[in-house]
């Protein structure tokens, strides 16, 4: 597997402190592997009022003012983290529908890592989970770290122990993979989870009987999870790693999920984007999505790579 420290990594902002709490964590990521800082933000349109007054000098001169008042926002940030954090870091002011235009700038500038909150909460404040963020994950194939932000002072950013969700195929580890990429220059530990459903009832063809599933195909289910984590577990010790395994029954997938990280008190979760296995669910909008939204840690999000698809 490929585990090469990131190199370059985005934070999108939209003016909000909000929106900000995305910024300690991506700083000192970067900071242990290396790695350049881009902060970007795209340019909000003042409203079209001076078009419909017939006097589109003035639209003209008032988006001028709005663009500069973003560049002088932007160009704060970046001298506030190199003040601050001995970070090589960059600013970009784009133009555009939000999501597409960061899209378009990831892909163009070789960004290997995003780092955004789920919402924000400022006057150009656009970054919620069903709109940016979720466009985000939908189309780009680098890896997206979702920090929910909180009122008040954000926690110091800490990565400690990764908590990753597999499903026994062989999609689900690029979470582990890239996971590892993260944690790494952190020292980090990592708690490899799986959630063993109970098995569904089977129904005979006529569909008018339930036949239900015997403590023996649990057990079994269970077996399998524990040797497939087990697995997994000896190639990373061989590596160096602190690795526990965690094969977990449980009913709701994501709560269980949530509720484990709380347990072994993980600092992110990293959870792929979908799998083959029995998380065939873990798609945006389902499993993922309700990780995302409960948990209260960064959500480490990873998809498929375009190849695969």
């Amino acid at each position: 597997m490929t585990r090469a420290p990131y190199r370059s990594i985005c934070v999108p902002l939209d003016g909000s402190p909000f929106a900000e709490q995305a910024l300690p964590l991506a700083t000192e990521i970067a900071r242990r592997s290396g790695a350049i800082l881009q902060v970007a933000l795209v340019h909000h349109p003042v409203p079209a009022l001076a078009t419909a007054l017939e006097v589109p000098e003035i639209e003209a001169q008032l988006d001028q003012e709005a663009r500069a008042r973003e560049q002088t926002y932007l160009d704060g940030i970046v001298e506030r983290i190199r003040k601050g954090v001995n970070v090589p870091t960059t600013a970009a002011l784009l133009d555009g529908p939000v999501a597409d235009a960061l899209e378009t700038h990831v892909v163009r500038n070789a960004v290997d890592l995003v780092v955004i909150t789920t919402h924000g909460r400022g006057t150009m404040s656009r970054f919620w989970l069903g709109s940016v963020a979720d466009h985000l994950m939908r189309r780009l194939h680098v890896p997206i770290l979702l920090v929910r932000p909180v009122a008040g002072t954000p926690p110091a950013p800490a990565v400690r122990r990764i908590m990753v969700t597999l499903d026994g195929s062989p999609f689900s580890e690029r979470a582990l993979d890239a996971a590892i990429a993260l944690g790494t220059p952190f020292g980090a530990d990592y708690a490899l989870l799986m959630v063993v459903e109970p098995p569904v009832p089977l129904a005979d063809p006529s569909g008018l009987v339930s036949v239900p599933i015997g403590p023996e195909a649990e057990r079994q289910l269970r077996e399998s999870a524990t040797r497939y984590l087990e697995g997994v577990a000896q190639r990373l010790c061989s590596e160096g790693k602190t690795v526990t395994t965690h094969p977990v029954q449980g009913v709701g997938v994501a709560a269980t999920i949530i509720e484990q990280a709380e347990k072994l008190g993980a600092g992110m979760i990293a959870i792929a984007s979908h799998g083959a296995g029995g998380f065939e669910r873990l798609v945006l909008g389902s499993v993922a999505d309700k990780v995302i939204r409960g948990s209260t840690r960064p959500t480490f999000v990873v998809r498929p790579p375009r190849e695969s698809k």
